[in-house]
């Protein structure tokens, strides 16, 4: 059994759409099921257009503070992550949302697609959360044993994280929509969503490590500057705001009207949405 998937596994745009299985056979209720397909394709485009509309805002209100606080930084490995996250990064996800619902592109383009589409998510998360590990190390008082232990689970996630995105993509088809569907439908494997676990593993255990040194033993007896607590509590509330979000999402019949949360909620929908919407808010 096949669902359709935007093979990516971040952080930030759902470029591709579901096709459900029973798209290939024909009998009763078919029109009512292609009906609530439709209904679900238009969420998931009208998705993309919001969160690409979300990242332009994003560049327009704040490309002021970023020329007086970034440029003029020195060389060093946090300044390039957020230029990499803000330049190389965004154009990807862009060309992911737009081109898959471009009216009629070739096969040929579409297959391409299916086979680029997990890396600019990679890209994205994986220079994300190299960000929250240096604000982790912060918080942890840059102990070398945190470094090396996050370090270490980090190259271990990045490479499950490959390895599982890369068999998917195997296994991955794009073709055109044609007159119903326009643009492009990518076919995957029902364990696509298995791309998301390393990340969030990752970044639970992130999370259990900021909570821990952000515990009220650690400010009492060791002390700690105001910026390593806000730094530890605007992580540990990023957390809780997510995981909230996203608990009740197992539920099908909800998936349709959930709300964007990363990781978790990416992998829950993959895993229980409905046809198109288990696309939803993947990237």
């Amino acid at each position: 059994a096949t669902n359709i998937w935007t093979p990516c596994p971040f952080p930030s745009l759902p470029p591709s759409f579901i096709i459900p299985t029973w798209m290939a056979d024909s009998g009763l209720g078919a029109l009512e099921q292609e009906i609530t397909a439709l209904h679900d394709y238009a969420a998931v485009r009208y998705t993309n257009v919001a969160f690409v509309a979300l990242i332009l805002y994003d560049y327009v209100i704040t490309i002021d503070t970023e020329v007086s606080r970034i440029w003029s930084l020195k060389w060093r490995l946090p300044k390039i992550l957020y230029l990499i996250n803000r330049y190389i990064v965004p154009p990807m996800l862009i060309f992911d949302a737009i081109v898959p619902a471009i009216y009629n592109l070739p096969e040929s383009m579409c297959d391409f697609i299916a086979k680029w589409t997990p890396w600019p998510t990679i890209i994205s998360l994986t220079t994300s959360e190299m960000i929250l590990m240096l604000r982790v190390f912060a918080v942890a008082g840059d102990r070398k044993g945190v470094r090396y232990f996050l370090w270490g689970l980090f190259l271990c996630e990045l490479a499950g994280w490959i390895a599982l995105s890369s068999i998917v993509t195997k296994n991955t088809v794009g073709s055109p929509g044609g007159m119903l569907f326009p643009g492009c439908l990518f076919s995957a494997p029902t364990y696509f969503y298995t791309a998301w676990i390393p990340p969030v593993i990752f970044e639970s255990i992130l999370i259990i490590v900021t909570g821990y040194y952000a515990s009220a033993y650690h400010w009492t007896k060791k002390g700690s500057s105001q910026t390593i607590q806000i730094l530890a509590r605007d992580s540990i509330l990023y957390f809780l705001i997510i995981f909230c979000d996203i608990s009740w999402m197992p539920f099908r019949q909800l998936c349709a009207h959930s709300t964007p949360a990363v990781l978790l909620s990416n992998l829950l929908i993959a895993r229980f949405g409905r046809d198109f919407l288990g696309s939803l808010f993947i990237a």
